[in-house]
C-alpha cells in the first residue's frame, strides 16, 4: 500500500503533467498568455484567500485554495521555465538547501533542544545571512500590503535599535487594535485619504532615514 508520500508525489507529477499540457501546443490560450509578470498579483490574492479560509475555519475552503496556491506556485515555475528564467527544479532545491542549513539541530550537529533554543539558533542564522546585505531592508519585500510591510520593518527596526517606541494604552488585545485600524479607515474614506497610499509613503520615509541611519553607523 503506498505511504502518503508515496501518494503525494503522485499527485504533484500529475499536476505537473496537467501544467505542462496546460501551457503546451493546444493548451489553454489563456494560459500560454500569461508570464511571470502577468501573473505577480495572483500570488498575493490566492495567499489572502488562504489566510481568509483559515480564519472563517473552513477546512474545506482551506483544502480548495491551498490547492489554487500550490498551483499558482508551480504554473510561476513552469511560466520561468517557458521564458528561461529557472527550471522547476531550482527553487525546490534552493528551498530544500535552506531548511537543512536553517535546522542544524535535525540536519546537522547542533545539540539544541528547547524552544528558546532555537529561535536564538534560527536568529544568529538570519544574522549571519544578513550580514552580506547592505541594510537590514533589503531582507523585506516590498511587494508586501503596506501594513504587513510596516510590521516588519518595525520589527527590524527594533532590533537595531533605531528610533525607539514608547509603548501606549492605545489597544491591549488583536480584537481592540482591529477595532481601532477600523476606526482609522473609516476616517480616513471620510477624508478622501487612501490608507494604503498613505502608510506606504510613511514607510519610504522611515526607511530612507534607517537607511542613512546604518550608514553613518558603519562609518
Amino acid at each position: 500500500m503506498p505511504s502518503r508520500n508515496q501518494e503525494a508525489t503522485r499527485a504533484f507529477e500529475s499536476l505537473l503533467a496537467i501544467t505542462d499540457q496546460l501551457l503546451g501546443p493546444g493548451g489553454c490560450p489563456w494560459d500560454r498568455e500569461q508570464s511571470v509578470v502577468s501573473m505577480r498579483e495572483s500570488v498575493l490574492e490566492e495567499a489572502c484567500e488562504v489566510i481568509e479560509a483559515i480564519d472563517e475555519g473552513s477546512n474545506e475552503d482551506l483544502v480548495e485554495e491551498l490547492g489554487d496556491l500550490f498551483y499558482n506556485v508551480l504554473f510561476f515555475c513552469k511560466l520561468a521555465e517557458k521564458e528561461e528564467r529557472f527550471e522547476t527544479l531550482a527553487p525546490l532545491n534552493a528551498i530544500c538547501e535552506k531548511l537543512i542549513s536553517r535546522h542544524p539541530h535535525v540536519f546537522g550537529d547542533s545539540k539544541v533542544k528547547s524552544l528558546e533554543g532555537v529561535v536564538e539558533q534560527w536568529e544568529e542564522i538570519k544574522r549571519e545571512e544578513k550580514s552580506h546585505r547592505e541594510s537590514l531592508m533589503d531582507g523585506i519585500p516590498k511587494g508586501l500590503p503596506a501594513l504587513a510591510r510596516a510590521y516588519k520593518i518595525a520589527k527590524s527596526m527594533e532590533k537595531a535599535n533605531f528610533d525607539p517606541f514608547e509603548p501606549s494604552e492605545l489597544f491591549q488585545t488583536e480584537e481592540e487594535l482591529g477595532q481601532l485600524l477600523w476606526l482609522v479607515v473609516r476616517e480616513a474614506r471620510r477624508r478622501k485619504i487612501n490608507p494604503e497610499m498613505a502608510l506606504r509613503k510613511e514607510i519610504v520615509d522611515c526607511e530612507r532615514r534607517f537607511r542613512a541611519w546604518e550608514r553613518d553607523a558603519s562609518t
